[in-house]
């Protein structure tokens, strides 16, 4: 009985409240290492937002650059362009501007009424329309409805809208001329073939057209009975013209 109700004995105790003292260690170690890994999260916290926002305000400072570099650079083409036309007017004479004028006063062709039909009659004034068109886009800039007039695959309705937008861009233009359809024949579509052939000759006058100040324009003489072989083709209850070619004499 009084052996079970001894006293630890001195060692155990030591033992005992050595333990204690480890655990307490190791407990306010970690402790401060979870205050350390606090302030590292936090310090990594306050590093990221900070290069996150030194890279924002790096980006929108790079954005407002490059938008004032735009807008000096749009200035400066404007500037150019206001220059160059105030040049170009300054150097016209009153003959040539009122040349100028009248040519892009010049009011559109009046469409045919039976250019869209499916016959003979139709591809006739279509091709007749047509080459109203393509004075008319020299004399104004205007190239819209030669545009809707020419099939995709039509080199020569690109180049003239590429040429008379590029005599337009500079200020230029042409004077009208005349030009008498003197004969025209509608060929039948060949069996395999999408376009019909229609062989026009024309008469035309002296045409001139004129870059910008009016200098030294690019002039034609007078020619007649010259042979266009025209190639078009019925679609979508319009005729399209696929291809114009001067047959040489």
């Amino acid at each position: 009985m009084s052996a079970s109700l001894r006293s630890p004995a001195p060692g155990s105790a030591r033992q005992s409240a050595t333990g204690r003292g480890r655990y307490g260690s190791r407990l306010k170690r970690r402790r401060v290492a979870a205050g350390l890994a606090a302030v590292c999260a936090l310090a990594l916290g306050v590093a990221a937002c900070s290069l996150k926002d030194a890279k924002a305000e790096a980006s929108a400072s790079a954005s407002t650059s490059a938008s004032a570099a735009i807008a000096r650079a749009e200035r400066g083409i404007a500037d150019a362009n206001a220059s160059a036309t105030a040049s170009r007017e300054a150097a016209l004479t009153p003959e040539l501007k009122a040349k100028r004028d009248a040519a892009l006063a010049e009011p559109a062709p009046a469409k045919p009424p039976q250019m869209n039909e499916e016959t003979a009659e139709g591809a006739a004034a279509s091709v007749y329309y047509f080459l109203d068109l393509y004075r008319y886009a020299f004399m104004t800039g205007d190239t819209t409805e030669f545009a809707n007039m020419s099939d995709d695959r039509c080199k020569f309705c690109q180049s003239t809208i590429d040429d008379a937008n590029d005599i337009h861009s500079k200020g230029g233009w042409a004077d009208k001329w005349d030009q008498e359809i003197v004969d025209l024949t509608y060929y039948e579509k060949l069996e395999g073939y999408e376009y019909n052939r229609i062989k026009v000759v024309v008469n035309y006058g002296k045409m001139a057209s004129y870059y910008g100040d009016g200098q030294n324009p690019s002039t034609s003489e007078p020619s007649e009975g010259k042979v266009l072989n025209v190639a078009a083709r019925y679609s979508n209850q319009r005729w399209l013209i696929g291809a114009v070619e001067v047959e040489n004499k």
